[in-house]
């Protein structure tokens, strides 16, 4: 009887040639232990891809502080930086804990581009985002103000940010006296080879000062205004399309903001430019604010009123009464106002040659008759304003 017959099972019936039939039951342990092993494997796959995505992850998302921060610090924002500069200032302060945390703050915050110059107080070891919030509140900015008017002369204004900022006036007379490292453009010389001229290019407006500005810093912001108005708005090239250069707009500018009310500016733009066009008597301007700034200019001050021999001081080189200096003066007068400067760029069509205030108000009449110019006159006299 085989062993078939008898129930032995097949793997334990020996092979042929005698020998034993272990084979299957090696395999099933091999099986298991290859299983096993690839249970393991997987897992360090698993385990290695999970650490290698950490640190991916770790790269790809910028290292930040985790809190508000603690303490104080001040930072400098300057004219014209951009989220990436500021970011650096502020890791470098210690602020934030790398600069592209904070960009990508920016980035995600379209509040940031309302992000001015000055100087911020904050605190160190922040949250990119906190940090950028805390930039948004105005009550973060450590700054003051100060204004200046439209019509006023370099020397008026020097003294005027004196007064508002308590920057010493011979620090600002220094700052001043060097035009050209204030960001004043060549352009603005009163011929080839003149030196530059600081007058008229100190923008009148409401500007922010901080504890680390100074003299030059903040008369560089106000010229910086003046170039930006310029070119931004247009004012170079409609130079250029009233066949004048940039430098006698400005000049005219400072002309009507010295001589007229805002509703007046563009009427008294025409007035200049028609009596420029002139080759008779008409070409002397015969503006009394002219030879007012040459009085300032040269320490006097303003006068209520101008006597004949001011007029015709031979000295003053910015007269403009009959027979002195014909057409414009020698630079501008004041540092004009925009409204100012589009009157000058767009003057009113008509053919004025004269002009006197005629009201209260100080509003002007218009003509381009002697005869109601005369009449205009007495008119002013008549009611106490001329």
């Amino acid at each position: 009887m085989s062993d078939l017959d008898i129930g032995i099972p097949f793997q334990d019936a020996p092979p042929r040639g005698g020998r034993p039939r272990h084979r299957r039951r090696r395999e099933g342990g091999r099986s298991v232990g290859a299983f096993i092993v690839m249970l393991l494997v997987f897992g360090l796959i698993a385990g290695g891809g999970w650490y290698g995505y950490k640190k991916v992850k770790g790269f790809l998302t910028p290292e930040d502080y985790p809190g508000p921060g603690t303490g104080s610090v001040t930072i400098q924002v300057e004219q014209g930086d951009t989220s990436g500069a500021i970011a650096n200032t502020l890791f470098k302060a210690d602020v934030v804990k790398s600069a592209k945390a904070f960009t990508e703050a920016a980035n995600n915050d379209q509040r940031s581009l309302s992000l001015q110059p000055g100087t911020y107080v904050l605190r160190k070891q922040m949250k990119a985002a906190a940090a950028l919030a805390l930039m948004l509140d105005p009550k973060s900015k450590d700054v003051n103000t100060f204004l200046i008017r439209e019509g006023l002369t370099v020397k008026e204004i020097l003294a005027e940010i004196s007064k508002q900022t308590k920057i010493p006036q011979a620090d600002l007379d220094k700052a001043a006296s060097d035009p050209a490292g204030l960001g004043v453009p060549d352009w603005a010389r009163s011929a080839p080879g003149k030196p530059l001229v600081l007058e008229g290019f100190l923008f009148p407006a409401k500007y922010e000062f901080g504890p680390k500005d100074t003299a030059k810093s903040l008369l560089s912001q106000m010229v910086a205004q003046t170039n930006k108005i310029m070119t931004d708005d247009g004012f170079i090239a409609a130079a250029g399309a009233i066949h004048r250069t940039p430098f006698e707009l400005l000049t005219v500018a400072s002309l009507v903001e010295g001589e007229a009310k805002s509703a007046d500016f563009g009427k008294l733009s025409r007035v200049v430019y028609n009596r420029l066009g002139h080759t008779d008597f008409l070409k002397y301007l015969q503006f009394d604010s002219t030879t007012q700034y040459w009085l300032i200019k040269t320490g006097v001050g303003r006068k209520k009123h101008l006597t004949n021999a001011e007029l015709k001081n031979p000295a003053n080189d910015y007269s403009t009464a009959l027979d002195m200096h014909a057409g414009l003066p020698p630079t501008p007068i004041s540092n004009p106002g925009k409204a100012a400067l589009e009157a000058a760029a767009h003057p009113e069509s008509g053919d004025w040659t004269y002009f006197v205030v005629t009201s209260k108000d100080g509003r002007s009449s218009f003509t381009s008759s002697y005869a109601q110019h005369l009449k205009n006159v007495q008119t002013c006299k008549d009611i106490g304003v001329c």
